[in-house]
């Protein structure tokens, strides 16, 4: 009876793998798209004071669920690339790519408006209080959007990493088995009569 062969979960592997920078990229890409102070309307003296505040769990919950969305995506792709078999690595690998390109792309953008969100800086300290103030005006923005950058770059390399190991493999799994090394030649014993 002839064994049935499994199939192979590298692609599922490299998509778990690949996911983890993913979700990091898309934390800070999407703290920047979506992150928004809340905002509270009180009278004060009989005027009307808008005090801003931290984000609402509502707003904090979104990112994170937007933030799940990307590599969640890329383990769907890898867990489908299962049926292509062993270059179900190069589905997983171009997916996670094109992830990581489609989170850095407007990460721009989205430092400008997170800024303009946040007029007295992301630790919402107005500077005339002082020494006590934290983060300057889109300095936060800035090593978030720059994070978001370098951990996108770390998916696009590991990614191409696991496509060169994948090529290497398949070369050498083409080309065969090696062959057993030759045989030495015979030994010859001194003083023996021939």
């Amino acid at each position: 009876m002839p064994r049935r062969r499994q199939a192979t979960k590298a692609p599922l592997a490299v998509a778990g793998i690949l996911a983890m920078p993913l979700f990091f990229t898309a934390l800070m890409a999407m703290s920047l798209a979506v992150e928004k102070p809340s905002v509270r309307h009180a009278l004060r003296r009989g005027n009307l004071v808008r005090t801003i505040g931290d984000p609402s769990g509502t707003t904090e919950a979104r990112i994170w669920l937007l933030a799940l969305l990307f590599p969640l995506a890329v383990v769907l792709i890898g867990t489908a690339a299962i049926r292509v078999g062993r270059a179900g690595v190069v589905v997983s690998s171009l997916a996670a790519v094109a992830a990581a390109i489609v989170l850095r792309v407007p990460l721009n953008t989205w430092t400008s408006h997170h800024t303009s969100r946040y007029p007295m800086g992301v630790d919402l300290i107005p500077r005339s209080a002082g020494s006590q103030d934290i983060y300057l005006r889109g300095e936060w923005e800035g090593t978030a959007r720059h994070t978001a950058e370098q951990l996108g770059l770390a998916t696009i390399v590991i990614a191409a990493v696991a496509l060169v190991a994948f090529v290497l493999l398949e070369i050498r799994r083409r080309r065969g088995p090696l062959p057993p090394p030759d045989a030495p030649p015979p030994e010859i014993v001194v003083g023996q009569v021939r």
